[in-house]
């Protein structure tokens, strides 16, 4: 027996088990003879009997539900006329009532003269990986309009909240003018403790509107002088860096696609919160460096495929932390130290991470504690 014929017996008696395995069917039509064949593995995905129906084009399409017969139509005359292979997905309703989706992809044969001689495909259900994505595209959906409408809250509380916060301020300050002197110790101590907890929350407040107005960002991406950004913080810093006697050194900075407003931002919470959390035994040292990284060298982050990437270290010699609440201190809200301690809100690093998601880069840091930290920086040259 020739090894040939024995290979193509075992393929013949194997392959209507390879067809459900893998969810397929295939099907021929001979343009001469006008023989169509269709394989057990198409009669399984339609849910037909074999010998209760006649496998030809129009009961296939008869199949097909009202809404994908004319582009199934149109694309396949178009292509039978070309003789180009092609693939298209579809619905059709099974021979048992059920809803499926169906990706068929056809080939042409021709002879030398181009004439068509036959057509053949594959049809593939993927009804299951369809309705999978369709689920998740209307999960997407929901979630976007929960997200907005969280990003909506935000916004409106927090901005309606400035106005009562303000005149609390007001009040607290004509009281300690007008009537301190009539006050003894502890009514001051009250009246002070008042002023420091609504100064705290117009704290809060501004920083939750700029969190929140972050996520309504629409401005097209220009082009942006890292180094620009730096200079015009470190000069709105010059009081701070000179009181605190910070030294900051800076190695070259890339020109990158982004948002220069949220840049600056960007690094004004860093370079604020490494002077801030400096250490009570020397004076604060902060390097800043760069270098370009391929995206490749982390895969571990879903990071643009088309473009390099700007590795930004900012590093500090201050109080630094424990590893451990790395990724903790990018939530909102979330504090490390007691506000009696270091003033502030908690939302500053959570402001960096929105910023650094806009575009569509990553924030990490690596710490000890009381041996300083480093914040590293993934941004992309090009965000299109």
């Amino acid at each position: 027996m020739n090894p040939q014929n024995v290979d193509i017996e075992k393929l013949t008696e194997i392959f209507p088990h390879l067809e459900a395995v893998l969810n397929f069917g295939t099907y021929t039509r001979n343009v001469i003879t006008k023989e169509v064949f269709w394989s057990s593995g198409i009669y399984r995905i339609l849910e037909l009997d074999e010998n209760d129906i006649e496998p030809s084009i129009k009961n296939f399409t008869n199949l097909i539900v009202q809404e994908d017969v004319d582009i199934f139509t149109s694309v396949a005359k178009k292509h039978l006329a070309t003789k180009q292979n092609y693939g298209l997905e579809f619905s059709v309703i099974s021979g048992k009532g059920n809803y499926k989706r169906i990706y068929a992809e056809t080939f042409f044969k021709v002879d030398e003269n181009n004439n068509l001689l036959e057509y053949a495909g594959v049809l593939k259900d993927i009804t299951e990986s369809y309705n999978y994505k369709k689920a998740l595209e209307e999960k997407v959906i929901q979630l976007d309009k929960s997200n907005q409408s969280l990003q909506e809250f935000a916004y409106v509380a927090s901005h309606d909240l400035q106005e009562p916060v303000r005149k609390i301020n007001t009040f607290a300050e004509r009281l300690v003018s007008k009537f301190g002197n009539q006050l003894n110790d502890e009514g001051l101590t009250y009246l002070r403790r008042m002023q420091n907890s609504s100064h705290n929350m117009q704290i809060l407040l501004d920083d939750l509107l700029n969190f929140s107005r972050l996520s309504f960002y629409d401005k097209a991406p220009e082009k942006v002088a890292l180094k620009e950004c730096l200079e015009s913080v470190l000069n709105d810093l010059e009081v701070k860096i000179e009181e605190t006697k910070t030294t900051i050194t800076c190695t070259e900075l890339p020109v990158i696609e982004g948002y220069a407003t949220q840049l600056k931002q960007l690094f004004n919470n860093l370079i604020g919160n490494a002077i801030k959390f400096r250490s009570l035994t020397k004076n604060p040292v902060i390097q800043i460096s760069y270098n370009r990284v391929n995206p490749f060298s982390f895969p571990q982050y879903p990071l643009l495929k088309n473009t390099h990437y700007a590795k930004i270290e900012i590093s500090d010699n201050g109080i630094g932390f424990e590893q451990e609440y790395a990724e903790k201190i990018f939530m909102i809200f979330q504090r490390l130290n007691s506000r009696v301690e270091y003033s502030g809100s908690g939302i500053g690093l959570s402001i960096c991470k929105k910023i650094i998601e806009n575009h569509h880069g990553q924030i990490f840091a690596n710490s000890a504690l009381n041996q300083g930290s480093t914040f590293i920086l993934l941004l992309p040259y090009t965000i299109n």
